[in-house]
């Protein structure tokens, strides 16, 4: 009898069932894969110059130094362990997660075989009990992969915060030695069977072996007197104890269903990150992963109107660590509310201060001269004022066209009247007006030059200054009118 004759060979045990490629549908369907989480692509989203507020998540989800509050725009970036969790910064973001996949076990197709031929010596040393010491050796591999990946969750954890450099090398150096384990989880899902079955899944509450199995062809072997002897019995009883660890119920063969889900889980996790078990030793040279580790979100203020606007960021996490115990439910959403909050001041403004205005400001008056008879005085028409530029009260109303990224500097179109109060001499008070434009400091102190509308003062009745005062007139008349002129501001908002 051969192996061939049995069907025991790894090509026909692939051939004899197709349950291997329904497990491999449906590892791909219902594993809990983390869609929420970035893409592997960039995540930066702020513009270059913008100011940046950094926030960190600590392992247990907590965001650090919270409530801080600033005036847009601003790049909130938020610092977290890509692997641990899953987040979302939420501007009311819908979030959800896959399938549940605890109970998705391994198939397969398994031997049939019978003893007491020549070859059922071969058949067990040459390819049973290799075989079972293999996948002895392959669960130990894969057990030791989950402990890897819960070491690299915990290394991240220690690696991201206040202060910090992103442990790029090293992190890529973890990966590497993850790799053989996450390549053989890939495989052991198609080749590795309960032992006491020949195909299809464990059933609830498990049973005899299935005969044709591992398990049953070696209690048949057993149960022969005349081949269970010598050598043959040493190998019998190894493969047998070997084949129990292995059976549907088994703990080992639980852990090794279980672990074998973890690690294709994580799998999925790291390829988010462009790490892949093909990557090639360039490509992971040239893979950039810190931008896939910070959460970017750019708040810009888009205010048109007369109005100022507030909002707050809030936080959702999903801890998918819980996964590396086994435990493929859905996480608990974990909430950091209003972590940070973004103020948009209204784009207009008002100041007050003072203006100098490049219209003459003149005072009229009857001034006695030199010049009479007899050394005796007349009475002219003079000036008792005369300034090319002068002060004036003014108030400002300025919308602000644009601003750099700190609030330091603002350019504004600005408009507003000053108030030119002067006596009866110069033609009373009028209001007077500026229009131009505006450079803002802080947004505090604003320097405005522009069009300056006001009023000018000139002698009534076509008389000029250094005239003589007819004898019938003992007071000045004067005449005002609206020109223009240059005005320069310097205002201030109120403290």
């Amino acid at each position: 009898m051969t192996w061939e004759d049995v069907g025991i060979t790894r090509r026909g045990r692939r051939q004899a069932s197709c349950s291997a490629c329904l497990l491999a549908l449906l590892i791909g369907v219902l594993l809990p894969s983390p869609l929420f989480g970035k893409s592997a692509t960039s995540n930066t989203a702020c513009s270059p110059g913008t100011p940046v507020q950094d926030f960190y998540i600590n392992p247990n989800g907590d965001v650090t130094n919270t409530g801080r509050s600033t005036e847009g725009p601003v790049c909130v970036q938020v610092h977290y362990n890509r692997l641990r969790f899953n987040l979302s910064v939420n501007f009311q973001t819908t979030y959800s997660k896959g399938v549940d996949l605890s109970g998705v076990l391994l198939t397969g197709s398994a031997p049939t075989a019978q003893p007491g031929a020549v070859t059922s010596t071969d058949l067990l040393t040459s390819t049973i009990l290799p075989s079972l010491t293999q996948l002895d050796k392959s669960a130990g591999t894969v057990a030791d992969g989950v402990k890897n990946v819960s070491g690299l969750v915990s290394f991240l954890d220690g690696n991201i915060g206040p202060g910090k450099t992103f442990a790029q090398g090293a992190l890529k150096d973890k990966y590497k030695s993850l790799v053989p384990a996450l390549k053989l989880s890939q495989t052991l899902q198609f080749q590795s069977l309960p032992t006491d079955l020949i195909s299809g899944v464990c059933p609830a509450t498990p049973g005899s072996p299935v005969p044709g199995s591992i398990l049953a062809t070696l209690q048949s072997y057993q149960s022969d007197t005349t081949f269970y002897t010598g050598a043959n019995k040493d190998n019998v009883d190894r493969a047998l104890s070997l084949a129990n660890r292995y059976k549907c119920g088994s703990p080992d063969e639980t852990d090794l269903t279980k672990n074998i889900a973890i690690l294709k889980f994580w799998d999925s996790r790291l390829q988010e990150l462009g790490l892949r078990t093909d990557t090639t030793e360039a490509e992971l040279l040239q893979l950039d992963l810190t931008e896939f580790f910070i959460d970017s979100t750019q708040l810009n203020c888009n205010n048109i109107f007369n109005q100022s606007s507030s909002t707050a960021a809030s936080i959702t996490l999903y801890d998918e660590s819980l996964t590396l115990s086994g435990n493929f439910n859905t996480p608990s959403a974990h909430q950091d509310q209003n972590f940070f909050s973004l103020t948009c001041a209204s784009p207009f403004a008002v100041s007050a201060g003072i203006e100098f205005s490049t219209i003459p400001a003149r005072e009229f008056a009857i001034i006695k001269s030199a010049g009479g008879a007899n050394n005796t005085s007349v009475n002219k028409f003079g000036l008792t004022s005369d300034s090319t530029i002068h002060p004036l009260p003014v108030a400002l109303v300025h919308v602000r066209l644009w601003e750099s990224m700190d609030h330091r500097f603002a350019f504004h179109a600005s408009a507003g009247a000053s108030g030119n109060i002067q006596g009866q001499n110069s033609g009373g008070s009028s209001a007077e007006f500026l229009m131009g434009g505006s450079l803002s400091f802080f947004r505090t102190m604003f320097l405005t030059a522009g069009l300056h509308i006001g009023t000018e003062s000139n002698l009534a009745g076509g008389f000029k200054v250094g005239e003589l005062v007819p004898s019938d007139i003992s007071s000045v008349q004067v005449t005002k009118s609206y020109t223009k002129g240059v005005g320069i501001a310097i205002t201030f908002t109120k403290p």
